[in-house]
């Protein structure tokens, strides 16, 4: 990352020549780049989602299809894929196909970490948008097969996932947006970004419902390969390239190890009190246990009210597209325009009513700037240090070190919301209620965007790619727990006829993941991180 040095006003030849007030700031890249970054995920969650509403209901009909292959067919006049075996059937080969996408995703996101290091931002971007257009061939074949052998193919496909998919373009696109936004306005950046997406996805659910009753199931996934190739030129044409630090870049070729590191982001560290005294901090690995809660009670929502409503209300493809489309276009417009505004005012308010308390010493101060030297004499001195061998993180920018404790406080809050109102959808006993669910569930929307502002704090500069990764990491396989466990409990309760309990477990998971929130929180005020061989523990001091 460059240097913008300020020279003062009126230079001569006593002025040193990097002087204490030098300000250190990070390239500007102006509104423009971070709207073409917006526009970026709207295009490409657009490209993902196209096929997302049809394909549940082409697993229903190659479902249908394989279990008349050994049942007698149902009398004229009746729904002929309307019985429980097939929804239950329905939900396991989708929630398969869930899961094998998620596991495959979490060697994508490892993968696109290493080029973003490697190569930079942009070809992490541009290959995690390219290889999903290639899954889309296949997955083209499979629809046109269909019974057992399309739905095989279809999962199948999902290997492509490993070189490109959508954990690998979260990935990308947040440490973009982070990378071009100023610190203060990164979580508000953060929450955009998701609000793009989702309203890119809220398009493409009723494009896709659209597209399949109008010219056949086969139509969306046409489509989808259209957009995803557009969306390959776009990124290669319309985003500017930021390439990776030295320090960063160093960090992608010191071995295999180093492909697993965004893991170690979250073992307890240890860091150095105000009063000399150590402790082993545990808010990021709290913090990454309430985001995998969050994400494992609303990661199935979803695919829960298109297949509650197909199941109960037997809503078909167009329904369930307006219906999913309203839940993420209202998400989108909460998270684009209200989130910010409520981390602002949140942060102002939190900030008036702590008057004592410092607003940047909870951060990691193991990146301070050092002081600059103004006498010739001193110039030796700064040669040799920036001629270390292994320098340990760049100098530390203009305002990275201001802490946001709203933004904890925003995650906690917004997961207990999401799990009462998730609760509230167990009651619903009409179809036209399960479109008022839709337009309320968002109302809570924010927590991944909060949760992801709350650990680049935590963080140092040089560390930033692996916070997302690593964040990224935990909700994919929040991701892979919740398709797995709660398709199953779906299915379970499907075949008993009692599907609005599992709105009651939803709720319960996102309870118990507000309680350990709880427990998260920021260093302590004037604490460092524990340096080996510059602090010495001796009975809990140094």
């Amino acid at each position: 990352m460059a240097i913008i040095e300020h020279p003062a006003p009126k230079a001569n030849e006593v002025t040193p020549l990097l002087s204490r007030g030098a300000i250190i700031e990070a390239p500007k890249y102006g509104k423009s780049v971070l709207y073409r970054a917006l526009l970026c995920g709207f295009l490409v969650s657009l490209s993902f989602g196209v096929t997302q509403v049809p394909l549940l209901y082409v697993f229903r009909l190659m479902t249908c299809e394989v279990y008349y292959q050994t049942h007698p067919e149902p009398e004229p006049g009746s729904n002929r894929c309307s019985n429980r075996e097939i929804e239950a059937g329905t939900s396991r080969a989708y929630a398969l196909l869930s899961a094998v996408t998620t596991i495959f995703g979490v060697l994508n996101l490892l993968i696109t970490g290493w080029t973003i290091k490697k190569f930079g931002i942009k070809i992490g971007l541009l290959l995690s948008v390219f290889w999903p257009a290639a899954r889309l061939v296949v997955q083209n074949i499979g629809v046109m097969i269909g019974g057992g052998n399309g739905i095989v193919i279809i999962q199948a496909s999902q290997i492509i996932t490993i070189l490109g998919g959508p954990s690998g373009y979260q990935l990308a696109l947040n440490s973009y947006i982070t990378e071009i936004s100023e610190p203060s306005e990164r979580t508000g950046a953060l929450g955009k970004l998701q609000g793009y997406c989702f309203l890119g996805m809220s398009s493409a659910y009723l494009i896709g419902g659209t597209l399949s009753d109008a010219f056949g199931i086969i139509a969306p996934f046409r489509v989808t390969l259209v957009l995803f190739l557009s969306s390959c030129v776009y990124v290669l044409l319309a985003l500017p390239r930021i390439p990776p630090s030295k320090a960063i870049a160093s960090q992608a070729s010191t071995g295999f190890a180093k492909f697993f590191s965004p893991l170690k982001m979250f073992i307890p560290q240890r860091w150095v009190l105000s009063g000399g005294r150590i402790e082993r901090q545990y808010g990021m690995i709290l913090l990454a246990i309430g985001v995998f809660m969050g994400v494992l009670a609303t990661g199935y929502i979803p695919t829960l009210l298109q297949m509650y409503a197909t199941d109960i209300y037997n809503f078909g493809t167009s329904e369930n597209g307006y219906l999913i489309s309203l839940n993420s276009f209202i998400r989108g417009l909460f998270l684009a325009i209200a989130f910010p505004k409520i981390i602002g005012a949140g942060r102002k308010w939190f900030a008036g009513s702590t008057p004592s308390e410092p607003t940047d010493t909870a951060t990691p101060q193991d990146s301070a700037i050092p002081d600059m030297p103004n006498q010739q004499n001193d110039l030796a001195a700064l040669e040799a240090m920036n001629d270390e061998e292994e320098p340990v993180e760049p100098p530390e920018l203009v305002g990275e070190r201001e802490t946001f404790a709203f933004d904890l406080i925003y995650t906690r809050y917004s997961l207990l919301a999401d799990g009462i109102l998730t609760g509230a959808a167990a009651f619903v006993s009409q179809g036209w209620q399960m479109y008022l669910v839709a337009a309320l569930l968002p109302l809570a929307a924010g927590t991944g965007a909060s949760a992801k502002g709350t650990i680049l704090q935590m963080c140092s500069a040089t560390e930033r790619a692996d916070a997302l990764s690593a964040i990224t990491l935990i909700e994919m396989i929040a991701r892979l727990t919740t398709t797995s466990i709660f398709g199953l409990v779906f299915a379970a309760f499907a075949e008993i006829g009692k599907t609005y309990l599992v709105f009651i477990c939803n709720a319960a998971v996102a309870l118990l993941g507000f309680l350990v929130l709880l427990f998260s929180r920021f260093p302590p005020d004037g604490s460092r991180r524990f340096e080996e061989g510059k602090d010495v523990e001796d009975d809990g001091t140094a």
